[in-house]
């Protein structure tokens, strides 16, 4: 049967062949049942791989989907992808990679080519100008977005940034800082920070922002600035940033935490290593991929979930 083609598959069906390529696809716009009658005599004559017919009729696979920015490079977008295939793995659950494309029909060609493999895609990226409701519609598989908002109608799986952070100031506050500075530009961020300020209002902490790019060379650009404004605690929108800062503080003896406490933001794997070791923010990449791996494994109605960040002390605060 290894000759059989799209054109026998259409004439024994009796539709068109363009419509037996829709319904091997699993394609919205074809009827149910000739969707079903394709698929089983495409299954019965060899020409569409069991493990893809017996998908689409299970509507379940141990394939999941992760759709992604394609200029995904930074650490914790890596640590993510890397710990969600891990947690894929260890359940039997393969990850399938794809770039999020700009354009509606180029990204429901690519999940409408993975119907019947793919029953869970992740979204790890999103695009403003793409309408979830128009992009998604009809479609067969299980959608599941993380971190990124405005979401409804489908599984979303939010980060709430402000936990950490304000864990992180109350730490500052009550072991005695009161000239606190906050130093990035992560949009992010900002309410974390507000909350926890008006915390402790009524406590006399003075709180200053230095808008800066959150990069390595930033931190020791800043410096001068935090130390000539008496600042006793500075919290940086990332540890790379904050990186830049201790090596400042390293080459003009300045002392921390004694003179000026630090804290990053991104739980960077070498922040336990740097000297002093790094004080910061952690995501919650593990917690969030277990409930991805959950939802694979048990498909259910779409639900929405925060998931808090926790502040790490170490030895800079």
């Amino acid at each position: 049967m290894g000759n059989v083609t799209l054109k026998k598959i259409a004439e024994l069906s009796e539709v068109s062949i363009r419509t037996v390529s829709r319904a091997l696809k699993n394609h919205p716009g074809v009827k149910p049942e000739t969707g079903q009658r394709v698929l089983e005599l495409a299954e019965r004559l060899g020409y569409t791989p069991n493990i893809a017919a017996r998908n689409l009729r299970l509507n379940h696979s141990n394939v999941v989907g992760i759709i992604m920015s394609s200029n995904y490079s930074n650490n914790v977008a890596i640590r993510k992808v890397n710990d969600l295939q891990k947690q894929l793995e260890g359940e039997g659950l393969f990850p399938l990679l794809g770039h999020l494309p700009k354009e509606t029909e180029d990204l429901r060609q690519i999940l409408q080519e993975w119907a019947g493999l793919v029953s869970t895609v992740v979204f790890l990226n999103w695009r403003s100008q793409l309408n979830p409701a128009v992009v998604l519609h009809g479609l067969p598989q299980q959608f599941i977005f993380v971190d990124i908002p405005n979401i409804s109608d489908f599984h979303s799986l939010t980060i709430d940034r402000s936990r950490g952070i304000r864990n992180g100031i109350a730490h500052l506050v009550e072991s005695g800082r009161r000239r606190i500075a906050r130093c990035g530009n992560i949009p992010n961020r900002e309410s974390g920070f507000m909350q926890a300020f008006n915390d402790y209002a009524d406590k006399e902490v003075k709180h200053f922002y230095f808008e800066a790019p959150s990069m390595f060379n930033d931190g020791i650009e800043l410096a001068p600035q935090l130390i000539s404004n008496d600042i006793d605690a500075v919290f940086f929108d990332t540890d790379r940033m904050a990186y830049g800062f201790l090596k400042y503080c390293w080459q003009h003896a300045i002392a921390v935490p004694q003179q000026i406490a630090v804290i990053g933001f991104d739980d960077d794997p070498w922040g336990e290593y740097s000297c002093p070791a790094l004080s910061t923010v952690a995501h919650p990449i593990a917690d969030i991929n277990e409930e991805i791996v959950e939802l694979a494994l048990n498909p259910a109605k779409p639900q929405k979930k925060e998931f808090p960040t926790r502040f790490i002390k170490r030895e800079s605060v």
